[in-house]
C-alpha cells in the first residue's frame, strides 16, 4: 500500500475514533441535562401479564365466556389481555363482570381502577383504589395508583403525600419505593411539611 493510502486510510479512522468519543460524551450529557423530570406526570402502573400472543388468547378466553360466563379465572385474564392490547373500555367491563362474582379482589379493583385513568376517568380511578384499599389496607399498588392520580390529574397533594407515605411503609426497597420518594420529598417542599407534620414516618 502506498504512503498517500496508509495515511489516507490512518486520517479517516482517527476522524472515525474522535467522532465515536464526541458521541458517547454527548449522549451522557444529553441524558444528563435532558433526563426525566421528577415532577412531570408519572404513568399509573397495572401489574401486566405477558402474552406472546394476547390476540390469539383473547379470542379463546371470549369462546371460553360464552359457554361458561361465571368463569372468574378466565374473566380476570380477559381483562387483562384487553388491557395489554390497549382496550381499556372492554377491560374495564369486563373486571367489572369479573367482581360481580368477586367482589373482593383488590388486584382487580386496582387494575380496574387504572383502566379508568387511562379512559381520562380521574375520579371513578380514585374510586377504585380507595376501594381496593377498603379489601385490602396494605395493597402496595393501589396505594402508589392513588398517589399518582391525585398529584398529577385531582392536583390533591395533601392526599397524594399521605397515599405515598403509607405506601412507602408497605414497599420496602421496591422498585417503586425508589420511583416515590423523590416525589414525596418533592410535595414535603411544596407543602412545607415534615414527616411529623404529616403523620407518617420519613421514608428511608
Amino acid at each position: 500500500m502506498s504512503d498517500v493510502k496508509k495515511r489516507s486510510l490512518l486520517s479517516w479512522l482517527g476522524i472515525f475514533v474522535v467522532g465515536f468519543i464526541c458521541g458517547v460524551v454527548f449522549s451522557a450529557w444529553k441524558l444528563d441535562r435532558y433526563g426525566p423530570s421528577l415532577s412531570s406526570p408519572a404513568p399509573v402502573i397495572r401489574e401486566q401479564n405477558t402474552a406472546s400472543d394476547v390476540r390469539s388468547r383473547i379470542a379463546g378466553l371470549e369462546k371460553m365466556l360464552a359457554v361458561n360466563p361465571n368463569n372468574v379465572e378466565a374473566l380476570v385474564q380477559l381483562g387483562n389481555d384487553y388491557f395489554d392490547a390497549g382496550n381499556y373500555e372492554k377491560a374495564v367491563e369486563t373486571y367489572q363482570r369479573s367482581l360481580q362474582i368477586d367482589s373482593r379482589n383488590a388486584d382487580v379493583i386496582t387494575d380496574m381502577g387504572v383502566g379508568y385513568r387511562k379512559l381520562g376517568k380521574s375520579k371513578e380511578a380514585v374510586d377504585g383504589f380507595r376501594r381496593a384499599l377498603e379489601v385490602d389496607p396494605d395493597h402496595a399498588m393501589a396505594l402508589f395508583n392513588l398517589g399518582i392520580v391525585l398529584r398529577d390529574d385531582l392536583k390533591d397533594y395533601e392526599g397524594a403525600l399521605k397515599a405515598w407515605e403509607t405506601f412507602l411503609q408497605k414497599a420496602g426497597d421496591s422498585r417503586y419505593a425508589v420511583m416515590v420518594r423523590p416525589w414525596v420529598q418533592q410535595l414535603r417542599q411544596k407543602l412545607g411539611s415534615t414527616p411529623a407534620q404529616s403523620g407518617a414516618p420519613g421514608a428511608k
